[in-house]
């Protein structure tokens, strides 16, 4: 989590991550699985099924865990 916190921190200088320098584009991140409370917003298809997914892996973790 150190390593991922450290590739992910913007630089002063160049404004980037080390991470996107690298890749070209920003990692995704548990705040982005975060749902959004205005309902203005369009959320894609892949986005949706990304979230639904990840919930997935966490109720069977959560449920494993007990």
């Amino acid at each position: 989590m150190v390593e991922f916190a450290q590739n992910i921190s913007v630089n002063r200088t160049t404004c980037l991550s080390s991470f996107k320098m690298v890749t070209g584009f920003k990692p995704k991140q548990p705040i982005d699985l975060v749902l959004m409370t205005h309902n203005h917003y369009r959320v894609s298809d892949s986005a949706s099924a990304f979230v639904s997914h990840i919930r997935a892996i966490y109720e069977e973790i959560r449920e494993y865990n007990k």
